[in-house]
């Protein structure tokens, strides 16, 4: 089964190495640089990019499309690696997950799942890489229609700010139209004689459909000139019985709407969703009997992982995220702040309430040192008052600052565009440069730093990132890790993970093995131990017996 991934320009050449996965099963390109397709146009060019790598015009092979590139503009401290590839914290209640998991590997067993289940015709399914959907229950047989889709039932409120399956009561399975983004006063309307479900972006096509959708998103009279074509509000309004667009062709597919059994849907769209969608999963379960840990965090959204954090955390340090970062002695931090690729430093720093951290690392051992507001979308003239930076007006940031906006490089209006993220050679100039730009406008050295440093948009922060560094940084810390979880296993999630990957991680990041528990350590973590050690021996050459005898 193919899994083929549209992604960050940046992320295509280096996506195979990091994420180390076989070229025969994965495809990755980005969309056209310039070229706004939407969800439809980047389907058919995900799909023609990949026949074209394939050296063929048509393939029978299954094939998961996962859209995944953009700009990311409100999750801005996962925008150069993308998304997809976000880390995501262990479940406490989980058994077998891994330790360095993120978005794309927990999205796609369900996918996989979902395609060995569909009828043959059914050979391609389209999803969004900014989601984690769960299904908690076995999965229904799957109608041979051209289109089906998976929704789930949710509360009205939330439906009004997504695309929604519209069905006749009488004909639950069937589509009767697609609306995006109802009014509350419409799913009223309609709830006497209609049945609704959420677009959850889980669509199968068939063949039929996907080659219609790849002719909508060609330019009228062009055979291979795309045009912006959306899914959901373009094709998908132009499904069911009584759809909402008239279009001969599209209107005659069969559509059938399925409710994802046990579905939970988490969006990591924006940096708030990154928290909110974290904090939701991991309290799903609060069975104690299933929480094999037994840490207490001081508040549920702290998030800490990849990382080494020299202060004390408290119940004040709400939505809180750590990860590939080093938080010095010398740091106070607050509320609602992201912290992602700060190298080890010694710096005396005092984070503000809102305000988030990205360092990200460039070619020739500079870094682009990225602080930005956790509510920010990134948008806007960089002149207008209504343009927000650090959660305050950019004009006010800039006066505070003794600048204008004739200090400002790049694009003026668009704030994703401009240049106002100073490039670094070291992580002095990083703090310096860091405290005048979030709590210390007053602070000369650095102003004379932003000043004199070339300053880079956060498109170019995207396009330049050196991702091969980000994960090596991002390892050095997991190793880290690795070695505290091991020796304060009773209160970390050790050994509720997958203990074979466990031993992969260890033999890699040569990580002495763990020592042999105590007798008075619960039987089942005793065995786990023992069956570990004999794994991180057994990769490492090394006799392995006594373990594996001592284990059973």
């Amino acid at each position: 089964m193919q899994k083929l991934l549209s992604l960050p320009p940046n992320l295509v050449s280096a996506f195979y190495e990091l994420e180390n996965v076989d070229r025969t099963e994965w495809f990755c390109t980005s969309d056209p640089i310039g070229m706004k397709l939407g969800s439809g146009g980047g389907t058919t060019w995900l799909l023609r990019e990949w026949y074209r790598n394939q050296q063929t015009e048509h393939s029978t092979e299954k094939r998961i499309l996962l859209h995944a590139g953009g700009q990311s503009r409100r999750l801005p401290g996962y925008a150069p690696s993308g998304k997809i590839l976000t880390p995501i914290p262990v479940f406490r209640w989980a058994r077998g997950q891994k330790l360095g998991q993120n978005l794309l590997s927990l999205q796609v067993p369900l996918y996989e799942k979902i395609m060995e289940r569909a009828p043959e015709k059914l050979r391609t399914l389209i999803a969004s890489g900014d989601v984690y959907i769960r299904a908690e229950k076995p999965l229904q047989e799957i109608p041979d229609a051209d289109v089906v889709c998976y929704g789930l039932w949710v509360d009205p409120v939330l439906a009004t700010h997504h695309g929604v399956f519209v069905s006749d009561r009488k004909q639950p399975e069937a589509l009767d139209f697609m609306l995006q983004k109802p009014s509350l006063q419409e799913l009223e309307n309609l709830s006497k004689t209609h049945l609704f479900l959420m677009d959850i972006g889980i669509w199968l096509l068939s063949d039929r459909a996907v080659e219609l959708l790849m002719k909508r998103s060609l330019k009228d009279g062009s055979g291979s000139d795309l045009k912006y074509y959306d899914l959901y509000s373009d094709f998908g309004l132009s499904l069911g019985n009584h759809p909402r667009i008239t279009d001969d062709e599209l209107n005659r597919l069969s559509v059938a709407i399925l409710p994802l059994p046990g579905g939970e849907f988490y969006h990591y769209g924006t940096s708030r969703e990154l928290l909110s969608s974290t904090v939701t999963l991991q309290n799903r379960v609060y069975d104690q009997r299933q929480i094999m840990h037994r840490k207490v965090k001081p508040n549920p959204a702290i998030f800490v992982q990849n990382a080494e954090v020299g202060i004390s955390l408290s119940s004040n340090n709400d939505n809180l995220w750590i990860e590939n970062s080093f938080v010095g002695t010398s740091w106070k931090i607050g509320s609602r702040q992201i912290i992602t690729g700060v190298p080890e430093n010694d710096w005396t720093l005092e984070l503000p309430d809102g305000v988030c951290i990205d360092i990200v690392p460039l070619a020739e051992k500079h870094w682009a040192v990225r602080p930005y507001g956790f509510d920010d979308v990134s948008k806007g003239d960089i002149r207008d008052e209504k343009t927000l930076y650090l959660g305050i007006s950019f004009p006010d940031w800039l006066a505070e600052r003794g600048l204008t906006p004739d200090d400002v490089t790049g694009r003026k209006d668009d704030l994703q565009a401009a240049g106002i993220f100073p490039v670094v050679e070291g992580v002095e100039q990083m703090g310096a440069v860091l405290r005048w730009m979030t709590s210390e406008p007053e602070l000369t050295e650095g102003k004379e730093i932003w000043l004199n440093s070339q300053r880079l948009s956060a498109d170019e922060i995207s396009a330049k990132a050196d991702l091969r560094q980000l994960y090596a940084q991002r390892e050095s810390f997991r190793k880290g890790n690795w070695e505290l979880l091991a020796r304060n296993y009773e209160k970390s999630v050790f050994y509720q993970l997958d203990l074979a990957d466990v031993a992969e991680d260890f033999h890699c990041l040569k990580i002495d093995k763990p020592d042999v528990l105590p007798a008075d350590a619960p039987q089942m973590q005793r065995i786990h131990n023992r069956m570990l050690r004999a794994q991180i021996d057994k990769l490492n050459g090394k006799d392995f017996q006594n373990d594996e005898k001592e284990a059973f």
